[in-house]
């Protein structure tokens, strides 16, 4: 091995190793030694510091809210402006201060629950998925044939509208998904049916008795709530549900009244083949609420 002559170092260098050699009452052999120790111990690998619950779940928190907020600003929900800032965020959701809010993205702070709620309610994000990581960025249920509670949800409130949405093309083909948007509290839920029945021929007799107690419910049940029916040419194919906020999809969707031409008995698209007989009565029933008619005295 060379070796290194202290005199050779800069002068500078050389001073200072001199001087904190005498400060600390050692030699100048002693203090380079000390020096050389203290430097590579500080570029040795150390045992990663281990996080406590605690910090490890406010640092995912913070990661899922940065995503979260990422998706919302992808999808353009709230268009462009200060509200797809985060300060505009924090402000929105009702933060005193923007600066709790980058704190807890940091993972430095800890949510509230009450805040928690309010990043939800906003951004119509999945609060399990933002606690836990679990599920998907929104919530998508899979209503399969237990429909009835998501579209009879808050019955008498008339500022709810039904977006239902054809998926044409990709792996989910003819399913439908389905958006419940509350225009007072701009509030989103959404929920897909894909297993029960699927909308494009050759679903079999299972499919095509599914499909028609789906649509008497929606005739006789749902008779006085709004609804818009859309066909959505899936583009990603690999897409998940929950991938996107339902606001997303309505754009992206066009106009098309294959749900109307069922309550009115008829095969949209040959999807009915070899049983439109049975839907004939689909089209003589009237629309319904499901409740008793009120006889007066």
């Amino acid at each position: 091995m060379a070796r290194i002559n202290i005199r050779e170092l800069p002068e500078h260098v050389h001073k200072a190793i001199s001087d904190s050699a005498e400060r600390n009452n050692r030699s100048t052999e002693g203090e380079v030694r000390s020096i050389l120790q203290s430097y590579v111990a500080s570029i040795e690998d150390k045992p990663a510091r281990i996080e406590t619950l605690r910090q490890s779940w406010q640092k995912g928190v913070g990661q899922r809210l940065d995503q979260l907020f990422a998706c919302v600003r992808r999808d353009q929900v709230f268009g462009y402006g200060d509200r797809q800032s985060l300060v505009g965020i924090a402000r929105t959701i009702g933060e005193e201060t923007p600066a709790h809010l980058l704190d807890c993205m940091e993972g430095i702070a800890s949510p509230s629950f009450d805040m928690l709620d309010r990043v939800v309610a906003w951004s119509s994000g999945s609060y399990e998925w933002l606690v836990s990581g679990m599920g998907t960025v929104f919530p998508v249920e899979n209503l399969g044939t237990h429909y009835q509670d998501f579209f009879l949800y808050d019955r008498h409130n008339k500022k709810i509208t039904f977006h239902l949405l054809r998926i044409c093309g990709g792996r989910s083909d003819g399913m439908i998904l389905c958006i419940r948007h509350d225009s007072d509290k701009q509030t989103y839920a959404s929920g897909y049916m894909y297993t029960n029945f699927m909308l494009k021929s050759g679903m079999g007799s299972g499919g095509h008795g599914n499909l028609n107690r789906f649509i008497r419910f929606l005739k006789t049940n749902c008779g006085d709530r709004f609804f818009k029916s859309y066909s959505y040419e899936e583009t990603e194919v690999n897409t998940d549900q929950g991938t996107h906020h339902p606001l997303y999809y309505i754009r992206a969707a066009n106009e098309d009244r294959w749900l109307f031409t069922l309550f009115d008995g008829k095969d949209p698209a040959n999807w009915l083949e070899g049983y439109s007989s049975s839907w004939k009565e689909i089209g003589d029933l009237q629309f319904g609420t499901g409740e008793p008619e009120l006889v007066r005295a």
